[in-house]
């Protein structure tokens, strides 16, 4: 998505799922360097990831946790981001203007403010629906963990950081079972520019029009018949989403 800030500047922001906690068969640096040339975003979320052993790649500043989600999970989520400052911010901020921040999985949410020249730009928090339930158990989607991060979340989205605020990542839901608390403070850019593009098939589909106009982001290996499905996404705040160039 591109997000035009001020009338001589666009950001780019983008999320991906990197899949280093399910089979990283490519280097790190080779996904960074990918990223880099072929999105081509001002800034990334990038989820189910970790920074390659060298350090974050040059021209890159990053925000993650460097113990993951736990100690069978060296992965997480990674803010990253090229010619523009971060501040991590994920444990919320002190203050009249600060918020405050709950983690059940910690590594699975970042929080950054994003900076040039010294100038607050908007706050990002990077998602990862991660699939367990509250007991730790495996239930193959983000059903329980969604609803207890963004209730986590629910201070900074009505905070002052609110009105330029962006949550982006895997949620591990399809579109029908999003919470519907996002739809009430944020806006779905892929569901804003939904005319945009025609996508047979969705999966959990949360349109009565088919083909919808969701984006298939996820594909659980190349046999036919894999299941087109959404399950990445984009929300920014409705100051923000006045100002979309492009998703």
């Amino acid at each position: 998505m591109e997000q035009e800030l001020w009338n001589t500047e666009q950001m780019r922001i983008a999320t991906w799922n990197i899949k280093q906690a399910v089979a990283p068969k490519k280097p790190l640096d080779d996904l960074w360097l990918w990223a880099a040339n072929h999105l081509q975003a001002d800034v990334m979320v990038f989820t189910e990831a970790k920074v390659p052993k060298g350090g974050v790649p040059s021209g890159w500043t990053a925000v993650w946790d460097p113990n993951g989600i736990g100690e069978r999970r060296r992965w997480g989520t990674v803010i990253a981001a090229r010619g523009l400052d971060l501040i991590d911010v994920s444990d919320g901020v002190s203050g009249r203007n600060g918020f405050s921040v709950s983690h059940t999985w910690p590594g699975t949410v970042k929080i950054v403010d994003v900076v040039r020249n010294g100038k607050i730009l908007m706050t990002v928090a990077g998602v990862y629906g991660i699939t367990v339930d509250l007991a730790g158990n495996s239930i193959g989607s983000g059903h329980v963990s969604v609803p207890v991060i963004l209730d986590g979340l629910r201070d900074l989205m009505k905070s002052p950081r609110g009105k330029n605020l962006v949550i982006a990542g895997d949620f591990n839901l399809w579109p029908s079972h999003m919470p519907e608390v996002l739809y009430r403070k944020m806006v779905d850019v892929v569901e804003e520019t939904f005319d945009d593009r025609q996508l047979v098939g969705c999966s959990g589909c949360s349109s009565d029009v088919s083909p919808c106009g969701h984006m298939w982001t996820h594909k659980n290996g190349n046999k036919p018949g894999a299941k087109v499905q959404h399950l990445d996404y984009i929300f920014v705040s409705p100051k923000v989403a006045k100002n979309i160039v492009a998703v």
